[in-house]
């Protein structure tokens, strides 16, 4: 705990046992207390002029309910003692502790020797100031910790000082319950209790003594009022909450350095405010207080600046709110970039020579960065939604042509205004929102494809019908010697759909007939050589990705009858040395690393080779077969 933060907490606590005290009917007293922590222990002294005399037992007793019920934090050892002002050693004392207080223990501890006794009503007593006149003053104070006696309202009464007795006999004892038989376990010692010499009080008028009330009275006040000036913070000693707000100024600044959650400006300006709060009591009388001022100021210009950083952070958070979870509208993503733009405008606030100014820097490279990840796709989202509108227009056409066609011709621009919306629904991109309400309008418009063909057809000659079959089977052909597996199936299903569709009424239906099975034979050779050829690109795609490494893991080759993966030279050495190391080190962990790795590689071959439905066989660096894998 820092020495300020020590002397706060002691204030509050001293002003939260006056208050005790006050309620327990110690008003208009003049006992000042002072509180000290110490680690886990707290010292709390209480001083009063010598012309006051308390009851230690009840005062101890007040204070020790005080403590007990405001509890502070991590104290366990309490000390409490009574002095005279002017005098460096208590006159009584009292120790206890938060979990076994004791003042319910009566015990007689001996404080100092004098020549007098005092009578056992005198130590229950308590003198305050001597009045001229006690008959008037009302009895408000029946449950103080002080005697009076007005019973002759007619003379004027005088008080015996607490060290007065009656007669010369054997040492002075307080009855407080809390002071320990051990002096090892109490704060003070009271053989080092300085004797006080107390003269015999003689009689004064009224007025003299009414003076003295007066006097005495003023300088309480003064001394209060000194007191209380030179208890301010910084007025005497060490300044500790210049050099403790200039390590939180420092401490923000490391915040906005290090730190990487989005609360980070946040953080930093709690830092700043803590170091403000710790300058601001420092009084105008202090020397420091020109220098906390100046502090405080440069403070507030920081926290300013942090204002711009919060700012910008808390827009930043509500434009990643508004784009989470896509696809969204192109008006989502106008209002994200819009709060991009404001939280980037906010960091330009922020001038070069604060030390929120790195951050900003840094957030606006992160921001400018999210700026542009969403123009790229606010555009690709706006050209979406265009595709989206032509689509449907040409669709509306389409429809509207099919109403009236009645010929060939006009069932084939039906055709193709569908086929052109569908082929424009397939470029909008499946990260859009447009492309949710394309993937409902796609079986709509494929119906509707599907009709016209079919009234083109009914309305075409089988010639053409016949024409057409053939001439796709031929494309389909060339596809087939080009490889393009992919290409070649559809023609085949497109020359087979122009087959069946030829009407059986027609000359040219026989000639289709005896051509329809090699069709679809030859669909079907090209759709599993399609198959083919999709599992061999699978595995191809899917080795690069497990071979990949550093360094490289494997090569491999491809076919439609094996897959053949060799190790390479280096990688094998790799995991030798690695291997190899790691028994000499007794690695255990790096040992089971390496092992996992090679099952894991294992697997995955495993894996590959099973989706391709392609027997795999597996070599090391100098072409030796280690493994050969069968699809189940």
């Amino acid at each position: 705990m820092t020495v300020a933060a020590r002397q706060s907490r002691a204030q509050i606590l001293e002003l939260d046992l006056q208050k005790h005290l006050q309620s327990a009917g110690f008003k208009n007293l003049p006992l000042y207390l002072s509180c000290d922590f110490r680690e886990a222990s707290l010292t709390v002294v209480g001083e009063h002029p010598r012309s006051l005399v308390l009851k230690a037992q009840q005062t101890f007793a007040v204070l020790e309910a005080a403590i007990l019920e405001l509890q502070p934090e991590s104290i366990q050892q309490i000390g409490l003692c009574l002095k005279n002002t002017g005098q460096k050693q208590p006159y009584a004392f009292h120790s206890f502790t938060m979990n076994h207080p004791v003042l319910s223990r009566k015990r007689t501890v001996e404080v100092r020797k004098k020549t007098e006794e005092i009578p056992a009503e005198a130590t229950e007593s308590a003198i305050a100031l001597n009045p001229p006149d006690t008959t008037n003053i009302p009895d408000a104070a029946t449950d103080l910790p002080l005697e009076t006696d007005a019973t002759d309202p007619g003379v004027e009464e005088t008080f015996p000082d607490v060290w007065e007795t009656p007669n010369n006999a054997e040492p002075i004892a307080f009855q407080v319950s809390s002071i320990p038989t051990d002096h090892a376990q109490n704060p003070f010692d009271p053989l080092d209790l300085e004797p006080v010499t107390v003269t015999k009080k003689t009689k004064h008028s009224p007025f003299v003594s009414l003076a003295v009330v007066v006097i005495s009275s003023m300088a309480i006040v003064v001394l209060g009022g000194v007191y209380h000036l030179l208890s301010r913070p910084c007025v005497i000693g060490e300044c500790t909450p210049l050099a403790d707000a200039q390590q939180l100024s420092d401490d923000s600044a490391t915040t906005l350095k290090t730190s990487k959650v989005d609360n980070t400006p946040e953080a930093a300006q709690e830092q700043l405010k803590q170091a403000i709060a710790l300058l601001e009591p420092i009084p105008f009388w202090s020397i420091h207080h020109s220098k906390a001022q100046d502090d405080i100021d440069r403070y507030r210009r920081q926290n300013q600046n942090l204002n711009f950083a919060v700012d910008a952070a808390r827009l930043a958070v509500s434009a990643a709110e508004t784009t989470e979870n896509p696809p969204h509208s192109a008006q989502n993503w106008q209002e994200a970039q819009s709060l991009w733009q404001s939280a980037i405008a906010k960091l330009k606030e922020i001038p070069q020579n604060s030390t929120a100014y790195p951050f900003a820097q840094q957030k606006l490279k992160e921001y400018r960065t999210k700026l542009a990840s969403g123009n790229r796709q606010l555009t690709t989202e706006m050209k979406a939604e265009k595709k989206l509108r032509s689509a449907k227009n040409t669709a509306q056409v389409a429809e509207a042509r099919a109403i009236v066609a009645q010929k060939p011709e006009s069932w084939d621009k039906v055709e193709a205004n569908l086929q052109k919306s569908l082929d424009t629904l397939s470029e909008i991109p499946t990260n859009t929102e447009s492309y949710q309400q394309a993937k409902v309008l796609v079986p709509k418009y494929e119906s509707k494809l599907s009709q016209a063909r079919d009234r083109k057809t009914l309305e075409g000659t089988a010639e053409k019908a016949y024409t057409q079959a053939v001439t796709i089977a031929a494309q389909a052909r060339i596809f087939e010697e080009r490889n393009a597996w992919f290409e070649a199936s559809q023609h085949w299903r497109r020359a087979l759909s122009y087959a069946e569709k030829v009407p059986s009424t027609t000359d040219y239906y026989l000639k289709t007939k005896s051509l329809m099975p090699s069709y679809r034979t030859y669909l079907h050779e090209a759709e599993v050589k399609l198959e083919e050829e999709r599992n061999m690109q699978k595995a191809r795609t899917d080795l690069d990705k497990t071979c990949k490494g550093n360094p490289k893991i494997c090569d491999f080759t491809v076919s439609k009858d094996l897959i053949a993966v060799q190790m390479t030279p280096d990688y094998v050495q790799k995991l030798q040395q690695t291997f190899i190391q790691a028994e000499n080190t007794n690695a255990t962990k790096t040992r089971q690393a390496v092992e996992k790795h090679v099952q894991t590689l294992q697997k995955a071959l495993e894996a590959i080779g099973d989706n391709a439905k392609i027997p795999m066989q597996v070599y090391d660096s100098e072409g030796k077969r280690i493994a050969t894998q069968t699809p189940n």
